[in-house]
């Protein structure tokens, strides 16, 4: 397989007193019992009323859980984040053919809380960005703007947002800024310091081989020459496909980037860990870097940390024309997490092509991936897992749940967990005509804890 057709193959080219009457005073002991017979009261009036189960669809958003949004062409989601206010951004890819014979651009949704389009975001709750290429992902800033990565034809793309969804125009001048590593440089993933500054990972070939690439801006847009100097790094594996999926930082500023290193065909999982400063980090896996293999072409495609510092990631595993949900779990120093499935890993088949492309964890504790599978190979799929890595039979079918459109590539490639613990599942629906698609299912989960103003 040439870098050519396995860049082709990936996803961006073609987952809410009664007053009491002064003259009948009750206590709360006395209440108890009306309560308990209007509860039963209600089941005998509506028998057929039961309450949603993890992994049922939310019918209060969109239509039966499910929002769909066509840019007039072909239209893909990669990323998608949930605003402190309860709306949902999502960002990925449209493709109208017309005069530039079908070239990618920057394609942004914001969604109110029950999957209608926000109004006030756009034209319409939409915007499209003319950057020749797709965009990737997302972040939101505490102040409200919008943080979206991706490429633009062979650099690092990142375009700023006003709350309204107007460029920022004080993020290098007109809110957007790329940057060349010189070669082949896409972005894929993006996080958010404290201070302000912008941190970016992908893949670069600038020095011949495919290499993790890693960019840090000033919140203004400019590179951040305290990190290698120039605001760039790239890391080698083994000279052969290297690139990242998913990007993490610690709280004491380390940055983490998972995705897959080794070679075309026979890649692992990989991950790097760099200070602050942009230098490996000698203190994690063998001189900053890990890998894992599931036994053939395995892939993270996304990544989360949990509280105590361990790493979750979760993408593809297998060999020939099958292929599984896969996952790891290293902990903080980069060793493997012996309490997580068999030796820090687990696998989870959706059929014989099921992939994931995201991860994230609840404030339970528990694991959610999503991706594509199904009986037929395509559709949204999701699984949930408990903290030791066995699934988590109280979510869907045996852990399972897959949502199906109308399209042979459904899929999801991207995923967020809201503050009331629903799970939002983001990608595409309806084929060769794709559109936005997201899914909202019920979770079960402990709410996380309000956000203080």
């Amino acid at each position: 397989m040439t870098p050519s057709t396995f860049l082709a193959d990936l996803p961006f080219a073609r987952g809410r007193r009664a007053e009491r009457a002064p003259d009948r005073p009750w206590s709360r002991k006395s209440r108890a019992p009306v309560a308990s017979a209007l509860g039963a009261a209600l089941a005998l009036v509506l028998p057929g009323v039961a309450a949603a189960a993890p992994g049922d669809p939310d019918t209060g958003f969109g239509t039966g859980g499910r929002v769909t949004t066509d840019f007039g062409g072909f239209e893909q989601v990669n990323g998608v984040a949930v605003q402190p206010d309860g709306k949902i951004v999502a960002v990925g890819l449209t493709d109208t053919g017309g005069a530039d014979g079908g070239v990618d651009n920057f394609a942004v949704a914001r969604y109110e809380a029950n999957g209608t389009p926000d109004k006030t975001f756009g034209t319409g709750g939409r915007l499209t960005t003319d950057f020749s290429g797709a965009a990737q992902a997302v972040a939101v800033q505490p102040d409200g703007r919008i943080v979206v990565v991706g490429h633009s034809d062979d650099d690092f793309a990142v375009a700023r947002y006003n709350a309204d969804g107007s460029p920022d125009t004080t993020f290098d001048n007109d809110g957007r800024a790329t940057t060349q590593f010189g070669g082949v440089d896409q972005a894929r993933a993006v996080a958010l310091r404290p201070d302000g500054k912008i941190v970016v990972a992908g893949l670069s070939n600038a020095g011949g081989t495919y290499d993790f690439a890693v960019a840090r801006y000033n919140s203004d847009g400019g590179p951040d020459i305290d990190f290698d100097a120039d605001g760039r790094v790239t890391t080698d594996f083994s000279g052969g496909l290297d690139q990242v999926f998913g990007l993490a930082l610690r709280p004491d500023g380390r940055i983490v980037a998972a995705g897959s290193a080794n070679g075309f065909g026979a890649d692992d999982f990989a991950l790097v860990q760099y200070e602050g400063d942009g230098t490996l980090d000698s203190g994690f896996g063998t001189g900053g870097r890990v890998t894992t293999d599931f036994g053939g072409l395995d892939q993270a495609r996304g990544m989360a940390l949990q509280p105590d510092g361990k790493i979750v990631t979760a993408g593809l595993g297998g060999s020939g024309n099958t292929s599984a949900f896969a996952m790891a779990r290293h902990n903080a120093d980069g060793s493997p997490d012996a309490g997580f499935g068999t030796d820090g890993r687990v696998t989870t088949g959706f059929g014989a092509t099921g992939s994931a492309a995201a991860v994230a964890v609840q404030s339970d504790d528990k694991i959610v991936a999503a991706g594509q599978g199904g009986p037929g190979g395509s559709g949204f799929a999701l699984a949930r897992f408990n903290g030791d890595g066995t699934a988590d039979t109280s979510f869907g079918t045996g852990g399972k749940v897959t949502t199906e459109f109308a399209g042979a590539d459904d899929g999801a490639h991207a995923l967020a967990v809201q503050a009331d613990g629903k799970i939002v599942a983001a990608g595409s629906a309806s084929g060769a005509a794709g559109d936005f698609a997201l899914v909202r299912h019920q979770s079960g989960a402990t709410p996380s804890a309000p956000r203080r103003p």
